[in-house]
């Protein structure tokens, strides 16, 4: 079985100072799901991109980060630069969810860090929630990283599940300029916190990507899986244990309202 994890470990060390020589993880070219239109109730589209590393229906803004490692380039200096996700509110209204990039560009790219801060706020109490994406990155990929040098490790909301009020989050990581990227789904629920963290571990794959929530069974999440040279796509439903099972003929979708980003601090 595969981890996201195992087939980096021992490689990630020797292999740093090659793999991260420009800025940003040359897109992957993967075969796209046949994304079906989400019905009316369904607020938030899935529609694919091609400027996200793993083209994701998610995307993050690669070309800002590329603008920010351009700006370091030419300023010959390290630079910070943040950025607000859009803001994610639950179907019944009562929760909102978004996320801050925080880009640290440097003319080395393997001395560059994207990392976010994830905020969920209770509408109703005020109450809120943050948490930082370092915290949740397992020990053993950490342990492999220098420094944390060339580390992309983000958890940016996508969207909220039909009931219950559970959060779906993109956990994206991987290592600049390098095909070492996947994503997992990192699940949220009130009065719980953090529930989950998954990912397929029915096949071995190269890369995984975040779809959303499955329509066929609604509690898990979907995903596609890729091995490095080969065309063909796997659509595979993984529950919260990390059960997984094939879905071809599935398709993603979300739930909730979206809303522009707030305003956004020192862009590129």
């Amino acid at each position: 079985m595969v981890t996201r994890f195992e087939q980096w470990r021992g490689i990630l060390t020797s292999s740093l100072c090659a793999l991260l020589t420009a800025v940003a993880v040359p897109p992957l070219t993967l075969a796209q799901p046949d994304l079906t239109p989400p019905k009316a109730d369904q607020l938030l589209q899935v529609v694919p991109t091609a400027t996200d590393p793993l083209q994701s229906p998610f995307p993050l803004p690669w070309a800002w980060i590329e603008q920010g490692h351009e700006a370091a380039l030419k300023a010959q200096k390290p630079l910070s630069y943040r950025q607000k996700t859009a803001r994610y509110v639950s179907p019944d209204g009562r929760y909102v969810a978004e996320a801050t990039l925080y880009f640290q560009a440097a003319p080395q790219a393997f001395e560059q860090q994207l990392t976010s801060i994830l905020e969920i706020t209770d509408l109703h109490t005020g109450d809120r929630q943050r948490i930082d994406s370092l915290q949740e990155v397992p020990r053993e990929f950490l342990a492999e990283v220098p420094h944390h040098q060339g580390l992309i490790a983000v958890l940016v909301p996508v969207g909220w599940s039909q009931r219950d009020n559970r959060l779906l989050v993109r956990q994206f990581m991987g290592l600049f300029a390098s095909d070492l990227v996947t994503d997992a789904a990192w699940i949220w629920q009130p009065g719980r916190g953090h529930v989950a963290t998954v990912y397929p571990t029915a096949a071995d794959y190269d890369v995984a990507t975040l779809l959303g929530w499955s329509h066929t069974y609604p509690d898990q999440v979907l995903f596609q899986t890729h091995v490095m040279g080969d065309a063909h796509a796997t659509l595979w439903a993984v529950d919260s244990h990390g059960s997984t099972q094939l879905a071809q003929g599935d398709r993603p979708t979300v739930y909730g309202t979206t809303l522009p980003a707030t305003a956004t601090a020192r862009q590129p």
